[in-house]
């Protein structure tokens, strides 16, 4: 039987990702040694719509001075960077890659945010941490790996205090075509669980999480990417999301934006709030 957290984990392995990224601020004419939360921003931010959705949904969410938030899905630590940085938060980021975390460790060093912002490899379903340890729990395009979505999302709200947040940006299903592989969340389909919608809705609300807003911003990441994406065979930037995609990143992402523009998959922000 495959493991497929194993497998998860080989599709986001990146050897050597923190020499391509010193070598990419370099490039760009940045501080390898101490470089800003924007320099970094290109490479970092691990999603969709990069720091303008972080940013975004942070100034949605009204994230407060001193929130001790856990950032789920980590990734390289941009949004826990920025949070912290920003909003003046304490972050803790829990990713199943250990080179991830190894690499946001390090960046957050670099930047001077070691102090607010921590990262440690641990599993989403068997969160690390006390009932109620957190203010705020943060995850941007990180439940599509994970099969098990009342488990997930159990775990969160366990860590969750009463009153506190739940804040998201996710791909979600669309029209039910199927996807083609590999799209930078997993190299096949027995990695990619995509939930619909309103079954996702459904579920927080059985949880006893309390909607406070739910906005679909499939429309304005198409916009983004059609501004942002190089054409075809276009120079590569020196900073980017090629650094973590890897060799197939152009495949990758071509099967991400036609499953896109045909509505196979959708962009979610949601927050959620913990009944007491």
């Amino acid at each position: 039987m495959r493991n497929l957290t194993q497998v998860t984990q080989q599709h986001y392995r990146s050897d050597g990702l923190l020499e391509r990224i010193l070598a990419g601020l370099r490039a760009a004419g940045k501080n390898p040694e101490a470089p800003t939360v924007e320099d970094l921003a290109p490479a970092d931010e691990f999603h969709s719509l990069g720091r303008a959705a972080t940013r975004e949904l942070a100034e949605l969410a009204q994230i407060a001075p001193g929130t001790r938030l856990l950032d789920v899905g980590s990734g390289l630590g941009g949004p826990a960077r920025y949070l912290a940085s920003a909003c003046g938060c304490d972050v803790t980021g829990i990713d199943l890659t250990p080179e991830f975390c190894e690499v946001a460790n390090e960046l957050s060093r670099r930047t001077g945010l070691a102090g607010r912002s921590r990262f440690r490899q641990a599993d989403a379903l068997a969160l690390p941490f006390a009932e109620g340890e957190f203010d705020a729990v943060w995850t941007f395009q990180t439940q599509m790996n994970i099969a098990d979505k009342r488990r997930f999302y159990a775990e969160i709200r366990r860590v969750l205090r009463p009153g506190g947040r739940l804040m998201f940006q996710d791909i979600l299903e669309g029209n039910g075509r199927a996807l083609e592989f590999p799209v930078p969340w997993a190299s096949e389909a027995d990695c990619s669980h995509l939930i619909k919608p309103n079954a996702l809705r459904d579920l927080l609300r059985e949880l006893g999480l309390i909607e406070v807003l739910w906005r679909d911003a499939t429309a304005a990441i198409v916009e983004w990417q059609a501004r942002n994406i190089p054409p075809k065979n276009a120079p590569l930037p020196p900073l980017g999301m090629h650094l973590v995609l890897g060799p197939l990143h152009a495949e990758k992402r071509a099967n991400a934006n036609r499953a896109l523009r045909d509505g196979r998959f959708v962009y979610i922000q949601g927050v959620f709030e913990k009944t007491r």
